[in-house]
């Protein structure tokens, strides 16, 4: 890829920063492939069973692809420094202190995209080498290991893998032709796409996308929506009861009629400050992410916010841990992958960012109220879907591009 062609890019995406701590990355422009499809089934993703979310998950299976791995086969030895390449606020600061005061790292580079596309692109423009580990949005996978990005893992040396419930190692079809890119990667976090509501103002009942945009023109210029847009047209193809990959013109055409009478009532696209908004109520309603909801919803001044599933489906994302091809500190790095499921740590690690876990044994250390917390840990994923490559659909494209342009208009 040109300088230039690169510099445009990261300059684009740039224009919408994501910091994941507080707001999850959209998952509109790659493709999650079929993650809620059956985990020995025929598509090429992993079982989305009501167990996703429960305690009584299985905590036995193995992770690891490549079967058990053996505590006695760790490397703890580092080189005394970690460089990551992460979204933004995405790791405990106590978790970060203990990881380099227990295998005495005193170069920590801690450097950060806004997207899953500026890390793609940085990668394609030509940096390597210059970090050990990153945690894309699992639908990036296939995309980074066929680039010769990632390295493939030796679960032997990450012992606590075995805590991973399986169905989210095997984020391709483990029988599938893909299921080689589940040796790249160590689940890190996962969650949904859903409805934000300040409910001492929006009063009606808001549990699916149909009634999000029945009520749209009730509260004009109090909605805020998340600039992604699969994670948009999301809402219009869900309320339609198809997929949120479709391709079908009929069915995105539908979709479209939905979105062009939303628009007049945005306030904005905002991926960055919709919890600000919501906390001060400049809107009372939104198309977003979890994480900056939830903090709201937490607060006294703030705790009629709610964020909504919809119950006629949504999206389902994936964030994971992965070892860059040339990372120059291997030995850090998988002490760092290691150290970050331990149980005690992966518990820190949930009750921080109030993102779910996939690490079954961790759930024990989890505060109840957090643990049982229904928009966290979803009990019920049979209504979710997961993203598949589709970015590049002239008419998806199309439809997503006059949405923008009609943004209160």
């Amino acid at each position: 890829m040109a300088d230039r062609d690169l510099n445009e890019q990261l300059a684009r995406i740039a224009r919408t920063p994501v910091p994941r701590r507080r707001f999850l990355a959209g998952t509109g422009l790659a493709g999650l492939s079929a993650f809620i499809a059956a985990c020995g089934g025929g598509g090429t993703g992993a079982s989305a069973s009501a167990s996703a979310g429960s305690p009584a998950a299985s905590a036995d299976a193995s992770g690891a692809p490549s079967g058990e791995p053996s505590e006695a086969a760790a490397s703890f030895a580092t080189e005394g420094a970690l460089y990551m390449y992460n979204w933004s606020d995405y790791i405990s600061e106590d978790n970060i202190k203990e990881f380099q005061r227990r295998y005495d790292i005193t170069d920590w580079t801690y450097d950060t995209f806004q997207s899953n596309e500026e890390l793609l692109a940085k990668l394609q423009g030509g940096a390597t080498g210059l970090y050990d580990v990153g945690a894309p949005t699992a639908e990036f996978l296939k995309a980074m290991v066929d680039g010769d990005f990632l390295q493939e893992l030796d679960f032997a040396r990450i012992p606590n893998s075995k805590h991973i419930n399986p169905q989210f190692q095997h984020f391709f079809d483990p029988n599938g032709p893909d299921a080689r890119y589940n040796n790249y990667h160590l689940p890190k976090d996962w969650g949904t796409t859903g409805i934000g509501v300040r409910k001492k103002v929006v009063t009606e009942d808001v549990t699916t996308w149909k009634q999000f945009f029945e009520l749209a023109p009730k509260y004009t210029g109090r909605i805020v929506v998340v600039n992604s847009m699969g994670d948009v047209l999301t809402a219009p193809l869900k309320a339609l009861g198809y997929s949120l990959n479709s391709t079908d013109p009929t069915e995105l055409n539908a979709a479209r009629e939905l979105l062009r009478g939303l628009a007049p009532h945005v306030l904005a696209l905002d991926s960055d400050t919709y919890a600000d908004r919501l906390q001060t109520e400049e809107a009372v309603l939104g198309l977003v992410w979890t994480g900056g909801v939830v903090d709201l919803r937490d607060e006294e001044e703030t705790k009629d916010t709610e964020y909504v599933i919809p119950s006629d489906g949504t999206l389902y994302w994936l964030d994971t841990w992965t070892i860059f091809k040339d990372a120059p500190h291997p030995e850090a790095a998988y002490a760092f992958l290691n150290f970050i499921h331990e149980p005690e740590i992966q518990a820190a690690e949930t009750e921080w960012n109030r993102y779910a876990t996939p690490n079954e044994e961790a759930k024990q250390f989890i505060d109840p109220e957090i643990l049982n917390d229904p928009t966290i840990f979803v009990p019920d994923v049979s209504g979710l879907e997961g993203a598949a490559d589709v970015s590049s659909d002239p008419l998806r494209v199309e439809i997503w591009e006059e949405f923008v342009s009609s943004i209160g208009g």
